[in-house]
């Protein structure tokens, strides 16, 4: 098969993927976009806080997001059934939207901007000189020779796996995390709540839209074999001792359909080389807790085509403006994931958790002055 050239090549059409391939098109970079599965992934984070919808907002998007999605400013914090604090948004609050419908959005935007996107497409095979990718060959022998590629292809990532970084995986087997998509009450419409118990139990219940709620589970794994492996007729009686202002939620909650979700964070050693940079949770990934993930992905997408745009194709230039701009990222999510860490770790012990609350990482993510930076 013929051989294509690209300046950018993108493994991956998640949300980081696809608002990248967005940027770079817009700057008038030939973009391709290789995803493996037909179509763009549903899987993902439902928020996006206040971060996340500044890096919209900058690219013309935050008012497109914001009519199809919900906006809250305040989610309230229960221990043992009783309220201990609330975390409220300034400034329009945080958005609440299905990642497939967020996706589909910036999607629709890269098509209009010429993205080339090769779905149904694996990378068998990544070509490199030095540290330079040179060719990607796809497992139907097609070959693309881009000027640069950015593995935006989740925590399993095939790119990470060439550049040779390292990578320490942390699952929470202390927790296991169980979703269910419910019909919307007017308890849970009221205000997000997130629960947890004393007995390592944790509730969250959010709207997603004018019909339907999301509703996610954490307990111990011993408690997730005995109910959701032997049936869940104790279930109800579990979540009643600690879920009190959203107790309208159980009328909906019995005949759910729960999906197990595997929960880690992820640290690596190196966001690029060379050519080749990460992107989303290739790079990184933190307690779903901090609300945080999908914001940050928006900010470092931002910073990558702000550098590839930089270099003009320049791939030794192109090494080390990610080295100087990009790779200072891994502190900040460093810190997020350290922080993820104490929450997950400490929410069964009441003053355990609140001295480890941070409101500032929960709305503004990093410190508030770069949160605010703009690009």
């Amino acid at each position: 098969m013929a051989t294509t050239s690209c300046d950018v090549a993108v493994v991956g059409a998640g949300l980081g993927g696809c608002f990248l391939a967005l940027l770079l098109a817009r700057r008038g970079r030939h973009v391709v976009v290789i995803e493996q599965g037909p179509s763009i992934p549903s899987a993902g984070a439902d928020f996006l806080k206040p971060p996340g919808l500044r890096v919209l907002a900058r690219h013309g998007l935050a008012d497109l997001a914001g009519r199809h999605g919900i906006r809250r400013d305040t989610i309230r914090y229960y221990h043992d059934g009783d309220p201990i604090q609330e975390c409220r948004f300034p400034d329009g609050g945080f958005l609440i939207q299905p990642y497939r419908e967020l996706v589909e959005l910036i999607y629709a935007s890269c098509a209009m901007e010429g993205v080339e996107f090769w779905f149904d497409a694996s990378v068998d095979d990544i070509a490199t000189d030095g540290d330079l990718v040179q060719e990607l060959t796809l497992t139907d022998g097609r070959r693309l020779r881009p000027g640069a590629v950015v593995g935006a292809d989740g925590s399993r990532s095939v790119v990470r796996e060439v550049l040779g970084v390292d990578q320490v995986v942390t699952p929470y087997e202390r927790l296991i995390m169980r979703v269910a998509t419910v019909p919307l009450t007017a308890g849970i419409a009221e205000l997000n709540r997130l629960y947890f118990s004393s007995e390592g139990w944790l509730a969250y219940l959010y709207p997603l839209d004018r019909d339907e709620a999301r509703v996610f589970v954490g307990l111990p794994p011993e408690d997730d074999r005995m109910i959701f492996e032997d049936g869940i007729p104790i279930l109800m009686d579990q979540l009643k001792k600690f879920v009190t202002d959203s107790f309208d939620a159980f009328d909906v909650l019995g005949p759910a359909s729960w999906q197990r979700i595997k929960v880690s964070s992820l640290r690596v050693g190196a966001y690029h080389r060379g050519n080749a940079a990460l992107l989303g949770s290739a790079a990184f990934a933190c307690h779903p807790m901090t609300g945080m993930g999908m914001s940050y992905t928006l900010r470092d997408a931002e910073i990558l085509a702000d550098c590839v745009t930089a270099a003009a194709g320049d791939q030794a230039l192109l090494d080390r403006l990610l080295h100087l701009r990009y790779e200072t990222r891994r502190a900040d999510h460093l810190e997020l994931i350290d922080y993820g860490d104490a929450l997950a770790g400490t929410f069964h012990d009441r003053a355990a958790y609140l001295a480890s609350f941070r409101p500032d990482l929960h709305i503004h993510g990093e410190s508030r002055a770069a949160a605010l930076q703009p690009a």
